[in-house]
This record gives C-alpha cells, sequence and structure tokens, in this order.
C-alpha cells in the first residue's frame, strides 16, 4: 500500500528537496556585520519546508491518495505533451528566429486546441510582441532578436 501512496512520495521528494537546501544553506553566514547574512533565509524556508513535508507524511499516512486518482487521462495527458513539446520547440527556435517569432508559436501550439485558428495566431501575436515590447524595451531585458532585430 505504500508504494501506491502518492502523498507519501511526494512528501519524501520534498523532505529531501528541503533537506538539501538545508545542508546548502549551512555554507552561507547566518548573520553577517550589518545584519541577517545570506543563509537566514534559505535555512529558514528549508526548515520550515522540511517540516511541513513531515505534515504531508503523516497526513498522507491517514489519507492515502493513489496515483491512479490523480494521474490525467488521455486528454490531460495530450495537454502535458503538448506543453512540454512546445516548451522544448521555445528553447530550440528562440536563439535562431528570435523572441517573437518563438513566443508566437509556442502560444500557437497551445491556443490552437482552445480557439479557432485565426483567433489563436492573433492572440498569439499579440502576445509575444506585447512581451517583447514590455520586457525589451520598457524593462530593458536583452532577449534574442533574428536577422530583422525582432
Amino acid at each position: 500500500m505504500v508504494k501506491q501512496n502518492a502523498g507519501l512520495w511526494a512528501a519524501l521528494v520534498i523532505f529531501l528537496f528541503g533537506a538539501v537546501f538545508f545542508w546548502m544553506s549551512l555554507s552561507f553566514d547566518y548573520y553577517g556585520e550589518t545584519g541577517p547574512g545570506p543563509g537566514l533565509l534559505p535555512l529558514w524556508l528549508s526548515g520550515i519546508l522540511i517540516i511541513l513535508a513531515l505534515v504531508c507524511a503523516a497526513d498522507s499516512l491517514r489519507n492515502v491518495v493513489r496515483f491512479k486518482d490523480i494521474l490525467p487521462g488521455a486528454k490531460g495527458f495530450i495537454n502535458i505533451i503538448a506543453i512540454a513539446g512546445a516548451f522544448v520547440l521555445f528553447l530550440l527556435t528562440v536563439n535562431y528566429v528570435g523572441f517573437i517569432a518563438s513566443g508566437t508559436m509556442f502560444l500557437l501550439i497551445l491556443l490552437f486546441r482552445e480557439y479557432k485558428w485565426h483567433m489563436a495566431l492573433g492572440i498569439s501575436i499579440f502576445l509575444s510582441v506585447l512581451l517583447y515590447w514590455v520586457f525589451g524595451e520598457l524593462l530593458g531585458v536583452p532577449l534574442p532578436v533574428n536577422a530583422w532585430g525582432w
């Protein structure tokens, strides 16, 4: 029964994540010359995460949630594959075709199943140009561009 307890496995992963960061935070100074050091926040946050993981583990021993109850069905699995594929395509193309074109492809892949193609294309182009303008122009974040500069 423990093998099928999804909550217990999640608590274990969260516990290990918190323990690693707790151990890593011990290498930073807890308190510096002018006040709290760089180790204060990660130490406390990872400590709280460890405690919450233990609480989650205790709760999952009382309320068992099986993997088959929380795993997505066929449509949900297709959505996960589409999101992961669109993200990988974005990462592979952004340095060659620029942020706007890659962002448009990414959003188009995500939106075309729920909207008509022309509406999905319009939303994708608008949001990509808006994000490029906000981050690239207003905030000065360097974004990849193509040969035409967009």
